[in-house]
Order: structure tokens, then C-alpha cells, then sequence
């Protein structure tokens, strides 16, 4: 039976990578994430991004300057 012991095998390397996935990000969350990624300290500036709008046109959040700013990150999934 070719066909079932070839779904074995790769049903093992799915099972190991995702155990290998699932440990690496175990351990990224153990290790406290990445040394100097820390954000800015209260009252400091937002650092500046920038996108692009439906429009194709580019913004800055530095064109905002002096102005208050409320930037919701919404997701849907």
C-alpha cells in the first residue's frame, strides 16, 4: 500500500514541524521577545509610519504634527 504509507510519513513531518513550530514560538514568549525592542516611553513622540490610502495616495503620521491623533488598529479575522 503506497498511497497509506506515504500519508504516514507526511502526516509525521506536518506533526514534527508543527511541533517545532509550536516550541519556537514557546520559546519566544519564554525568552520575554527580542532584547531592544521596546516601545517609547510614555510622553515620548509616536514614531512615524506611513501607508498607503485607497486612494494610492501616501500619509505620513508626521504630517499630523501638533494635532491630536487617535490610531485604532482594527483586525477581522
Amino acid at each position: 500500500m503506497p498511497g497509506r504509507m506515504q500519508r504516514t510519513r507526511w502526516g509525521r513531518v506536518g506533526g514534527l514541524g508543527g511541533l517545532l513550530a509550536a516550541g519556537l514560538l514557546l520559546a519566544g514568549f519564554l525568552s520575554g521577545g527580542s532584547a531592544g525592542a521596546a516601545g517609547p516611553a510614555a510622553g515620548d513622540a509616536a514614531p512615524d509610519f506611513s501607508l498607503t490610502l485607497f486612494s494610492a495616495k501616501a500619509f505620513n503620521l508626521s504630517d499630523l504634527k501638533g494635532k491630536p491623533v487617535f490610531v485604532n488598529f482594527f483586525a477581522s479575522w
